[in-house]
């Protein structure tokens, strides 16, 4: 079976597993806005959304309050960017590599996060704001790949150009999008932290509003 590891802290391992033989995929106003020939900047006529403002996205993320509340504005935001979608993903929590925030075995509907930077990030920043904004740019990352986009360097482009459209250039989630998650971690000697090794668990109800961070 065939990983795209990825959100790999570059300045604590230097190497980035790219599936550089995968055609660039562009990002433009066009083809972010048009899907089989119609327009969907104005909603989706497939699933009957209307896209939200940049207002909306930031709302709505503030106020999640679990990991399938952040997934429903991951999707609606790619949705909303590139005209694509996927269901029936599934999370599961595991206790990574520190360097390591997630990963998407390609050929599953699944997507593995690193419990452990999680709760490293709930203890350092204490904010729920920046929480969500870590985990979203996690999750979006993870589901670009998951929709066909194996590039490591195409996926972080879309995530960034994602970020910016819905949520505005100056927001935390683009800006982690644009430098890296572990910015919110720049200041934790991530070496040093030692956690124990539990078993890998599945975030139940994951493409439902009522799961909480830790299960």
């Amino acid at each position: 079976m065939t990983y795209v590891i990825d959100y790999v802290d570059e300045k604590l391992m230097h190497v980035l597993f790219d599936n550089s033989n995968h055609d660039f995929f562009c990002w433009n106003s066009n083809c972010a806005t048009k899907r089989n020939g119609t327009t969907i900047s104005n909603g989706d006529p497939e699933t009957g959304k209307t896209s939200l403002t940049a207002d909306g996205y930031r709302s709505r993320l503030d106020k999640a309050g679990g990991f399938s509340q952040i997934w429903e504005i991951v999707k609606d935001a790619v949705q909303d960017s590139l005209g694509e979608n996927r269901g029936s993903m599934m999370l599961f929590l595991d206790d990574l590599p520190i360097h390591l925030g997630a990963y998407h075995p390609l050929g599953t509907n699944n997507i593995v996060l690193n419990r452990t930077l999680i709760q490293i990030v709930e203890a350092a920043t204490k904010s729920k704001r920046l929480v969500n904004a870590f985990v979203y740019s996690l999750l979006v990352h993870e589901y670009i790949h998951a929709l066909g986009h194996v590039s490591e360097a195409d996926a972080r482009n879309l995530v960034y150009e994602i970020s910016k459209k819905c949520f505005g250039e100056d927001h935390i989630a683009t800006r982690l999008a644009k430098e890296s998650p572990w910015t919110l971690l720049r200041d934790i000697p991530l070496n040093a932290i030692e956690m124990p090794k539990r078993v890998m668990e599945i975030v139940k109800d994951f493409e439902k509003s009522n799961q909480k961070y830790i299960v």
